[in-house]
Protein backbone atom coordinates (compact mmCIF):
# COMPACT_ATOMS: atom_id res chain seq x y z
CA UNK A 1 0.00 0.00 0.00
CA UNK A 2 1.16 3.55 -0.63
CA UNK A 3 2.87 5.39 2.20
CA UNK A 4 1.00 8.32 3.73
CA UNK A 5 2.38 11.86 3.79
CA UNK A 6 3.71 11.63 7.36
CA UNK A 7 5.66 8.45 6.61
CA UNK A 8 7.12 9.92 3.42
CA UNK A 9 8.08 13.14 5.23
CA UNK A 10 9.87 11.15 7.89
CA UNK A 11 12.09 9.62 5.22
CA UNK A 12 12.91 13.12 4.00
CA UNK A 13 14.00 14.23 7.45
CA UNK A 14 15.76 11.15 8.88
CA UNK A 15 17.82 10.60 5.69
CA UNK A 16 16.42 7.13 4.98
CA UNK A 17 14.91 8.49 1.76
CA UNK A 18 17.84 8.84 -0.65
CA UNK A 19 15.86 10.28 -3.55
CA UNK A 20 16.85 13.52 -5.28
CA UNK A 21 13.74 15.26 -3.99
CA UNK A 22 14.50 14.24 -0.39
CA UNK A 23 18.10 15.40 -0.71
CA UNK A 24 16.95 18.75 -2.08
CA UNK A 25 14.56 19.13 0.86
CA UNK A 26 17.32 18.47 3.40
CA UNK A 27 19.67 20.92 1.73
CA UNK A 28 17.02 23.63 1.60
CA UNK A 29 16.27 23.16 5.31
CA UNK A 30 19.91 23.25 6.38
CA UNK A 31 19.92 26.99 7.38
CA UNK A 32 16.93 26.36 9.66
CA UNK A 33 18.74 23.40 11.20
CA UNK A 34 21.80 25.55 11.90
CA UNK A 35 19.64 28.07 13.75
CA UNK A 36 17.81 25.33 15.65
CA UNK A 37 21.11 23.71 16.60
CA UNK A 38 22.47 27.04 17.85
CA UNK A 39 19.33 27.64 19.93
CA UNK A 40 19.63 24.14 21.48
CA UNK A 41 23.30 24.73 22.36
CA UNK A 42 22.49 28.05 24.03
CA UNK A 43 19.61 26.50 25.96
CA UNK A 44 21.73 23.69 27.37
CA UNK A 45 24.75 25.94 27.99
CA UNK A 46 22.61 28.06 30.32
CA UNK A 47 22.14 24.96 32.49
CA UNK A 48 25.74 23.78 32.09
CA UNK A 49 27.07 27.10 33.42
CA UNK A 50 24.48 27.38 36.18
CA UNK A 51 22.69 30.41 34.74
CA UNK A 52 19.50 28.39 34.68
CA UNK A 53 18.99 26.26 37.77
CA UNK A 54 17.87 22.66 38.00
CA UNK A 55 15.36 21.65 40.67
CA UNK A 56 15.76 18.50 42.72
CA UNK A 57 12.84 16.42 43.97
CA UNK A 58 13.11 14.39 47.22
CA UNK A 59 14.00 10.99 45.76
CA UNK A 60 16.33 9.32 43.27
CA UNK A 61 15.60 10.35 39.66
CA UNK A 62 16.53 8.29 36.59
CA UNK A 63 15.99 9.74 33.11
CA UNK A 64 15.57 7.66 29.95
CA UNK A 65 15.64 9.57 26.67
CA UNK A 66 16.95 9.86 23.15
CA UNK A 67 18.57 12.31 20.74
CA UNK A 68 16.41 11.72 17.68
CA UNK A 69 12.85 12.80 16.98
CA UNK A 70 11.51 9.34 16.25
CA UNK A 71 10.92 6.40 18.56
CA UNK A 72 14.01 4.41 19.50
CA UNK A 73 12.22 1.64 21.39
CA UNK A 74 12.61 3.09 24.90
CA UNK A 75 9.41 1.57 26.31
CA UNK A 76 10.71 -2.03 26.71
CA UNK A 77 13.78 -0.64 28.53
CA UNK A 78 11.57 1.44 30.84
CA UNK A 79 9.54 -1.70 31.56
CA UNK A 80 12.72 -3.68 32.28
CA UNK A 81 14.07 -0.92 34.55
CA UNK A 82 10.78 -0.71 36.44
CA UNK A 83 10.75 -4.46 36.95
CA UNK A 84 14.39 -4.45 38.05
CA UNK A 85 13.82 -1.68 40.60
CA UNK A 86 10.77 -3.47 42.01
CA UNK A 87 12.68 -6.75 42.31
CA UNK A 88 15.42 -4.82 44.16
CA UNK A 89 12.93 -3.71 46.80
CA UNK A 90 12.39 -0.21 45.40
CA UNK A 91 9.09 1.59 44.82
CA UNK A 92 9.32 3.31 41.42
CA UNK A 93 6.99 5.87 39.89
CA UNK A 94 6.97 7.19 36.31
CA UNK A 95 6.77 10.75 35.00
CA UNK A 96 6.35 11.69 31.35
CA UNK A 97 5.29 14.69 29.29
CA UNK A 98 2.30 12.74 27.99
CA UNK A 99 2.28 13.55 24.29
CA UNK A 100 -1.26 13.14 22.85
CA UNK A 101 -2.68 12.01 26.18
CA UNK A 102 -6.39 11.21 26.46
CA UNK A 103 -8.62 11.04 29.50
CA UNK A 104 -10.08 7.58 29.02
CA UNK A 105 -8.18 4.35 29.58
CA UNK A 106 -9.38 1.79 27.08
CA UNK A 107 -7.84 -1.37 28.44
CA UNK A 108 -7.59 -2.67 31.98
CA UNK A 109 -5.90 -5.76 33.33
CA UNK A 110 -8.35 -8.58 33.99
CA UNK A 111 -6.93 -9.21 37.47
CA UNK A 112 -6.84 -5.63 38.77
CA UNK A 113 -8.51 -2.29 38.09
CA UNK A 114 -6.88 0.76 39.62
CA UNK A 115 -8.85 2.95 41.96
CA UNK A 116 -9.67 6.36 40.50
CA UNK A 117 -7.37 9.18 41.46
CA UNK A 118 -8.72 11.94 43.65
CA UNK A 119 -9.75 15.19 41.97
CA UNK A 120 -6.57 16.90 43.19
CA UNK A 121 -4.41 14.58 41.08
CA UNK A 122 -6.69 13.60 38.19
CA UNK A 123 -5.05 16.18 35.89
CA UNK A 124 -1.85 14.10 35.98
CA UNK A 125 -3.68 10.88 35.07
CA UNK A 126 -4.80 11.84 31.56
CA UNK A 127 -3.05 8.94 29.83
CA UNK A 128 -1.47 8.58 26.40
CA UNK A 129 -0.81 5.31 24.56
CA UNK A 130 2.54 4.66 26.26
CA UNK A 131 1.09 5.24 29.74
CA UNK A 132 -1.88 2.99 29.01
CA UNK A 133 0.46 0.22 27.86
CA UNK A 134 2.51 0.66 31.02
CA UNK A 135 -0.62 0.53 33.20
CA UNK A 136 -1.42 -2.90 31.79
CA UNK A 137 2.00 -4.23 32.73
CA UNK A 138 2.28 -2.47 36.13
CA UNK A 139 -1.18 -1.52 37.41
CA UNK A 140 0.20 -0.73 40.89
CA UNK A 141 3.03 1.59 39.71
CA UNK A 142 1.96 5.27 39.63
CA UNK A 143 2.38 7.06 36.30
CA UNK A 144 1.80 10.83 36.17
CA UNK A 145 1.93 12.95 33.01
CA UNK A 146 2.39 16.67 32.33
CA UNK A 147 4.63 19.23 30.65
CA UNK A 148 6.23 20.54 33.87
CA UNK A 149 8.20 17.51 35.07
CA UNK A 150 9.15 19.14 38.39
CA UNK A 151 5.52 19.87 39.21
CA UNK A 152 4.40 16.43 38.05
CA UNK A 153 7.11 14.58 39.99
CA UNK A 154 6.31 16.49 43.18
CA UNK A 155 2.59 15.75 42.70
CA UNK A 156 3.35 12.05 42.26
CA UNK A 157 5.47 11.99 45.43
CA UNK A 158 2.76 13.84 47.35
CA UNK A 159 0.10 11.37 46.21
CA UNK A 160 2.36 8.29 46.61
CA UNK A 161 4.67 8.98 49.54
CA UNK A 162 6.22 5.50 49.41
CA UNK A 163 7.81 6.11 45.98
CA UNK A 164 11.61 6.28 46.37
CA UNK A 165 12.69 6.52 42.71
CA UNK A 166 11.16 8.42 39.81
CA UNK A 167 11.79 7.32 36.22
CA UNK A 168 11.57 10.19 33.74
CA UNK A 169 10.44 8.90 30.35
CA UNK A 170 11.67 10.92 27.35
CA UNK A 171 13.34 13.68 29.36
CA UNK A 172 16.87 13.86 27.94
CA UNK A 173 16.29 17.42 26.70
CA UNK A 174 14.27 18.50 29.77
CA UNK A 175 16.99 19.99 31.97
CA UNK A 176 14.96 21.74 34.68
CA UNK A 177 14.50 18.63 36.80
CA UNK A 178 17.72 17.27 38.29
CA UNK A 179 18.48 13.62 37.72
CA UNK A 180 20.89 11.16 39.34
CA UNK A 181 21.28 9.00 36.25
CA UNK A 182 20.94 10.05 32.61
CA UNK A 183 20.30 7.18 30.19
CA UNK A 184 20.54 7.77 26.44
CA UNK A 185 18.99 5.24 24.05
CA UNK A 186 20.03 5.00 20.39
CA UNK A 187 18.25 3.07 17.65
CA UNK A 188 20.84 0.96 15.84
CA UNK A 189 18.84 1.26 12.61
CA UNK A 190 19.24 5.05 12.55
CA UNK A 191 21.28 6.15 15.58
CA UNK A 192 22.13 9.70 14.58
CA UNK A 193 19.21 10.78 12.39
CA UNK A 194 21.36 11.78 9.45
CA UNK A 195 23.72 13.65 11.84
CA UNK A 196 21.73 16.84 11.33
CA UNK A 197 19.31 18.67 13.59
CA UNK A 198 15.68 19.01 12.46
CA UNK A 199 14.34 19.80 9.92
CA UNK A 200 17.24 18.75 7.67
CA UNK A 201 17.95 15.79 9.95
CA UNK A 202 16.26 13.86 12.73
CA UNK A 203 18.32 15.00 15.73
CA UNK A 204 16.61 17.01 18.47
CA UNK A 205 19.97 18.59 19.34
CA UNK A 206 23.57 18.24 18.13
CA UNK A 207 25.29 14.89 18.59
CA UNK A 208 27.67 16.48 21.09
CA UNK A 209 24.74 16.40 23.56
CA UNK A 210 25.58 12.73 24.13
CA UNK A 211 28.21 14.08 26.56
CA UNK A 212 25.44 14.46 29.19
CA UNK A 213 24.78 10.71 29.24
CA UNK A 214 25.89 8.47 32.12
CA UNK A 215 24.73 5.35 30.25
CA UNK A 216 24.28 4.82 26.51
CA UNK A 217 22.30 1.86 25.17
CA UNK A 218 22.35 0.82 21.53
CA UNK A 219 18.91 -0.68 20.99
CA UNK A 220 18.18 -3.32 18.32
CA UNK A 221 21.95 -3.90 18.14
CA UNK A 222 21.41 -7.44 16.88
CA UNK A 223 19.94 -6.09 13.63
CA UNK A 224 23.23 -4.55 12.42
CA UNK A 225 26.75 -5.87 11.90
CA UNK A 226 29.55 -5.88 14.47
CA UNK A 227 31.50 -3.28 12.47
CA UNK A 228 28.47 -0.99 12.38
CA UNK A 229 28.06 -1.33 16.15
CA UNK A 230 31.74 -0.49 16.69
CA UNK A 231 31.44 2.61 14.49
CA UNK A 232 28.44 3.86 16.48
CA UNK A 233 30.26 3.17 19.75
CA UNK A 234 33.31 5.12 18.58
CA UNK A 235 31.15 8.12 17.66
CA UNK A 236 29.54 8.12 21.11
CA UNK A 237 32.82 7.50 22.95
CA UNK A 238 34.26 10.66 21.40
CA UNK A 239 31.44 12.65 23.04
CA UNK A 240 30.89 10.64 26.24
CA UNK A 241 34.06 8.70 27.03
CA UNK A 242 33.03 7.94 30.64
CA UNK A 243 29.52 6.69 29.85
CA UNK A 244 28.67 3.03 30.38
CA UNK A 245 28.01 1.37 27.01
CA UNK A 246 25.44 -1.36 26.57
CA UNK A 247 23.79 -3.15 23.66
CA UNK A 248 20.20 -4.39 23.62
CA UNK A 249 18.00 -6.60 21.49
CA UNK A 250 14.22 -6.55 21.46
CA UNK A 251 12.49 -9.90 21.79
CA UNK A 252 8.79 -10.81 21.71
CA UNK A 253 7.68 -12.21 25.06
CA UNK A 254 3.90 -12.53 24.84
CA UNK A 255 0.90 -11.97 22.58
CA UNK A 256 -2.26 -10.24 23.75
CA UNK A 257 -5.82 -10.20 22.50
CA UNK A 258 -9.13 -9.00 23.83
CA UNK A 259 -11.20 -11.26 26.04
CA UNK A 260 -14.07 -12.58 23.94
CA UNK A 261 -16.32 -12.79 27.02
CA UNK A 262 -16.21 -9.04 27.54
CA UNK A 263 -16.87 -7.58 24.09
CA UNK A 264 -19.39 -4.95 25.19
CA UNK A 265 -17.41 -3.48 28.06
CA UNK A 266 -15.88 -0.01 27.77
CA UNK A 267 -12.88 -1.14 29.84
CA UNK A 268 -12.00 -4.53 28.45
CA UNK A 269 -9.57 -7.09 29.79
CA UNK A 270 -6.79 -8.95 28.04
CA UNK A 271 -5.89 -12.53 27.38
CA UNK A 272 -2.15 -13.17 27.46
CA UNK A 273 -0.48 -16.05 25.65
CA UNK A 274 3.13 -17.18 25.58
CA UNK A 275 4.76 -15.89 22.41
CA UNK A 276 6.28 -19.23 21.34
CA UNK A 277 2.97 -21.03 21.79
CA UNK A 278 1.18 -18.38 19.73
CA UNK A 279 3.85 -18.47 17.03
CA UNK A 280 3.56 -22.24 16.66
CA UNK A 281 -0.20 -21.92 16.09
CA UNK A 282 0.12 -18.97 13.69
CA UNK A 283 2.72 -20.28 11.22
CA UNK A 284 0.08 -20.97 8.58
CA UNK A 285 -1.90 -17.76 9.21
CA UNK A 286 -1.95 -14.82 6.81
CA UNK A 287 -0.95 -11.77 8.84
CA UNK A 288 -1.33 -8.03 8.26
CA UNK A 289 1.05 -6.16 10.56
CA UNK A 290 0.67 -2.45 11.30
CA UNK A 291 1.98 0.22 13.66
CA UNK A 292 1.96 3.94 14.35
CA UNK A 293 5.46 4.39 15.73
CA UNK A 294 8.22 6.94 15.42
CA UNK A 295 10.42 4.21 13.94
CA UNK A 296 8.19 1.66 12.17
CA UNK A 297 11.19 -0.03 10.55
CA UNK A 298 12.21 -1.35 13.97
CA UNK A 299 8.92 -3.23 14.41
CA UNK A 300 9.11 -4.59 10.87
CA UNK A 301 12.67 -5.83 11.33
CA UNK A 302 11.75 -7.45 14.65
CA UNK A 303 9.03 -9.42 12.85
CA UNK A 304 11.44 -10.37 10.08
CA UNK A 305 14.09 -11.46 12.58
CA UNK A 306 11.53 -13.69 14.32
CA UNK A 307 10.56 -15.29 11.01
CA UNK A 308 6.96 -14.04 11.18
CA UNK A 309 5.61 -14.07 7.63
CA UNK A 310 3.78 -10.84 6.83
CA UNK A 311 1.31 -10.59 3.96
CA UNK A 312 1.17 -6.78 4.26
CA UNK A 313 2.76 -4.15 6.49
CA UNK A 314 0.86 -0.89 7.03
CA UNK A 315 2.58 2.19 8.53
CA UNK A 316 0.81 5.06 10.28
CA UNK A 317 2.16 8.29 11.84
CA UNK A 318 3.54 8.18 15.38
CA UNK A 319 0.83 8.24 18.09
CA UNK A 320 -1.84 7.60 15.43
CA UNK A 321 -5.39 7.91 16.81
CA UNK A 322 -6.93 5.33 14.41
CA UNK A 323 -9.95 7.12 13.07
CA UNK A 324 -12.22 6.21 10.18
CA UNK A 325 -9.61 6.59 7.42
CA UNK A 326 -7.01 4.50 9.28
CA UNK A 327 -9.49 1.73 10.02
CA UNK A 328 -10.50 1.75 6.37
CA UNK A 329 -6.86 1.22 5.34
CA UNK A 330 -6.55 -1.74 7.70
CA UNK A 331 -9.82 -3.27 6.52
CA UNK A 332 -8.70 -2.87 2.93
CA UNK A 333 -5.37 -4.59 3.69
CA UNK A 334 -7.22 -7.51 5.30
CA UNK A 335 -9.48 -7.86 2.25
CA UNK A 336 -6.66 -7.58 -0.29
CA UNK A 337 -4.51 -10.22 1.44
CA UNK A 338 -7.33 -12.42 2.73
CA UNK A 339 -5.69 -12.10 6.16
CA UNK A 340 -6.56 -14.24 9.17
CA UNK A 341 -5.39 -11.72 11.77
CA UNK A 342 -3.86 -8.29 12.37
CA UNK A 343 -0.68 -7.94 14.44
CA UNK A 344 0.51 -4.71 16.05
CA UNK A 345 2.38 -3.27 19.03
CA UNK A 346 0.96 -2.81 22.50
CA UNK A 347 1.31 0.95 22.06
CA UNK A 348 -1.10 0.77 19.12
CA UNK A 349 -3.32 -1.98 20.53
CA UNK A 350 -4.41 0.07 23.55
CA UNK A 351 -6.25 2.45 21.19
CA UNK A 352 -8.63 -0.25 19.94
CA UNK A 353 -11.78 -1.14 21.87
CA UNK A 354 -12.73 -4.31 20.01
CA UNK A 355 -15.77 -2.90 18.21
CA UNK A 356 -13.88 -2.01 15.02
CA UNK A 357 -15.04 -3.85 11.92
CA UNK A 358 -11.72 -4.85 10.37
CA UNK A 359 -12.51 -8.31 9.05
CA UNK A 360 -9.95 -10.01 11.28
CA UNK A 361 -9.05 -10.05 15.00
CA UNK A 362 -6.29 -7.77 16.32
CA UNK A 363 -3.38 -9.18 18.32
CA UNK A 364 -0.59 -7.27 20.07
CA UNK A 365 3.03 -8.35 20.37
CA UNK A 366 4.54 -7.76 23.80
CA UNK A 367 8.22 -6.80 23.45
CA UNK A 368 10.96 -7.13 26.06
CA UNK A 369 14.65 -6.23 26.06
CA UNK A 370 17.55 -8.66 26.11
CA UNK A 371 20.96 -7.40 27.19
CA UNK A 372 23.71 -8.28 24.75
CA UNK A 373 26.32 -6.39 26.80
CA UNK A 374 26.62 -3.91 29.65
CA UNK A 375 24.00 -5.38 32.00
CA UNK A 376 26.24 -5.94 35.04
CA UNK A 377 27.86 -2.49 34.84
CA UNK A 378 24.47 -0.85 34.43
CA UNK A 379 22.89 -2.70 37.37
CA UNK A 380 25.85 -1.82 39.59
CA UNK A 381 25.49 1.84 38.57
CA UNK A 382 21.79 1.80 39.47
CA UNK A 383 22.41 0.15 42.84
CA UNK A 384 24.99 2.80 43.77
CA UNK A 385 22.28 5.47 43.44
CA UNK A 386 20.74 4.21 46.68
Amino acid sequence: MKKDVATRLRGFVDSTDRSFLAGTFRTACLPISVLYSLAAKIHHSLYDFGIRKTTRVPCVVISVGNLTMGGVGKSPLVVWLTDYLRSSGRRPGLVSRGYKAKKQTTIRRRDKINAEESDDFSQYRILNDEAREFEIRFPDVPYFLGRDRVEVANALLKRHSDVDVVILDDAYQHRRIARDLNILVLDALNPFGGRRVVPSGFLREPLSAASRADVVFLNRADLISKNERLAIHDSIASCAPRAIWGELAQRPTAVYCRETSNLKSDHFALQEENYRDWLAKSKTKRIVAFCGLGAPAGFRKTLDAEGIKIASFVEFPDHCAYGVSELKRLSQAVTETNADLLLTTMKDFVKFNGSEKLGAPVFALGIGVQFLSGESDFCAKVQRLF
